[in-house]
């Protein structure tokens, strides 16, 4: 009885303000408190942007590090909107912490569009952002490009509620800018939304204008329209028997509290998603099937990462996270039509769970509440900082994990992220276990790669278990065993 009485009831439209309202500077209030919690604890990966973004910005170079051209960075906006920061700030972290707050302030303001255009309270499009914005696992990828990603796919929902084919071909131009694999989500949208397709050219020529000329520059300046992680991620496969199709029982096994915290949303979710599609096909809450789109693109983006077989990165799971999140927010602007004290208890309860567990995470944190590193960025920045006195403008071999080290050695440490040297042989060993069509689309796709040779190494770093003889060298975290690294000279 309640589901049929939400889906038809009417919500009147919010009175139009004339003056500017302050609530987004309380988002971005919020915004900047958290990322105060966390900045401490970013995950190696996102060290690699942090990068990419200072050397461009200070030096204009694209690469891991200065003494190499590359390509490993997997979302190219994302870079250059964080350069665009530094350049100003001066400090990496400092640009991704207005940014972090700069993009949830975006994706709240585009949530709150979304639900008016949808009759529903405009306050469940600030509930929607908060969802995302203090969610464990979405938290633990800040520096890559998720928090970016989560706005963009708000300006995605927002122009599939209103309609409007220009505004969701710059949606979908920025997200294959941010990700690629984001475009499953831009699918799914078309598929679901006909009527976008009436004036299908006027969406294409405007994400064709946005995209097209970096993925043509970087087709003949890097020899490949897109990131090298492409080939890199694929080869690396699975975790022995864990790969993202179970990867979150790998992680609920060590982040107990953190996975299940980081789920709920997600699965009430799904619920939504289970009841929009009952109702729809009796063509009821009409206005929650954009919101159901975006949490079908996230089923169809965890479905094209499962049967890709990678390995379960924690940020992979993110979109999926994000997408059912945004159409939780939708499940409950459609519940406040009716029932507004509860739905505001439901959104309220699921951001103060999320809220307690960062919390009880320590503050300010110490480490990501989902991660797989070996080391906290304290200790890599401890010891990066010390590799980078001793080496000094030598070559030193990375030992697996480049990130924070690259950014607080700032000097050669080479690997396949960092030194495309050693892609010529990746390439030739993805062409070789390719089906013809893919090895078709990445013969193209590195056309105009030129081969080159890697670096001379002159020092190996190298992991070790157990601790070592000089504590400076230390590492450990919750996912690693205590271990330490060392220096050698080759």
């Amino acid at each position: 009885m309640l589901v049929a009485e939400i889906a038809v009831a009417p919500v009147e439209p919010e009175r139009v303000r004339t003056r500017p309202p302050v609530w987004p500077l309380g988002i971005g209030a919020v915004a900047a408190g958290v990322f105060w919690i966390i900045h401490g604890s970013l995950i190696d990966d996102s060290y690699i942007t942090l990068s990419y973004a200072r050397n461009l910005a200070l030096h204009g170079h694209w690469g891991l590090i200065g003494a190499e051209v590359s390509n490993s960075a997997t979302a190219p906006l994302n870079v250059l909107v964080l350069a665009a920061f530094t350049t100003v700030v001066r400090q990496p972290v400092v640009a991704l912490g207005v940014v972090f707050a700069l993009a949830n302030i975006a994706l709240a303001v585009f949530l709150r569009a979304a639900a008016v255009s949808s009759g529903f309270p405009g306050w469940t499009g600030a509930v929607g952002a908060l969802l995302i914005m203090v969610n464990p696992l979405v938290l633990s990828t800040v520096g890559l490009e998720m928090t970016l990603a989560s706005a963009l796919l708000g300006l995605l929902l927002l122009a599939a509620v209103r309609r409007q084919p220009v505004l969701f071909g710059v949606a979908a131009g920025l997200l294959a800018l941010t990700r690629l694999d984001l475009g499953v989500f831009v699918l799914v949208v078309l598929i679901g939304r006909p009527s976008l397709w009436r004036s299908w050219w006027r969406w294409m020529l405007t994400a064709a204008a946005i995209a097209l000329p970096w993925f043509t520059f970087s087709w003949f300046y890097f020899g490949s329209a897109v990131p090298d992680t492409l080939v890199i991620k694929q080869l690396q496969r699975s975790w022995g028997d864990w790969d993202f199709s179970n990867g979150l029982v790998l992680y609920h096994q060590v982040f107990p509290t953190a996975v299940v915290v980081s789920l709920i949303p997600a699965l009430l979710g799904l619920v939504c998603l289970l009841v929009a599609c009952v109702l729809r096909a009796f063509r009821r809450a009409v206005s929650l099937w954009p919101w159901a789109l975006i949490g079908l693109g996230a089923l169809a983006h965890y479905y094209v990462y499962t049967s890709l077989g990678v390995p379960p990165y924690h940020w992979y799971y993110a979109p999926s996270m994000i997408g059912l999140s945004l159409l939780l927010a939708g499940g409950i602007g459609v519940l406040a039509a009716r029932r507004k004290l509860l739905a505001a208890v439901v959104g309220c309860a699921v951001v103060a769970t999320q809220v307690w567990f960062i919390g009880q995470h320590g503050l300010p944190w110490r480490e990501a509440a989902i991660m797989s590193n070996w080391a906290s960025s304290a200790e890599y920045a401890r010891i990066g900082a010390e590799v980078g006195r001793l080496v000094g403008t030598e070559t030193v071999a990375s030992p697996g994990e480049i990130g924070a080290l690259a950014y607080y050695c700032d000097c050669a440490i080479a690997d396949n992220f960092s030194d495309r040297g050693y892609l010529a042989g990746q390439i030739r060993q993805r062409l070789a276990e390719a089906t013809p069509l893919v090895r078709e689309l990445l013969e193209l796709n590195y056309r105009f790669f030129v081969p080159t040779e890697p670096r001379p190494i002159d020092d190996v770093l190298r992991r070790e278990p157990g601790p070592g003889p000089d504590p400076l060298w230390n590492i450990g975290s919750t996912w690693a065993e205590p271990g330490h690294l060392v220096l050698e000279n080759r």
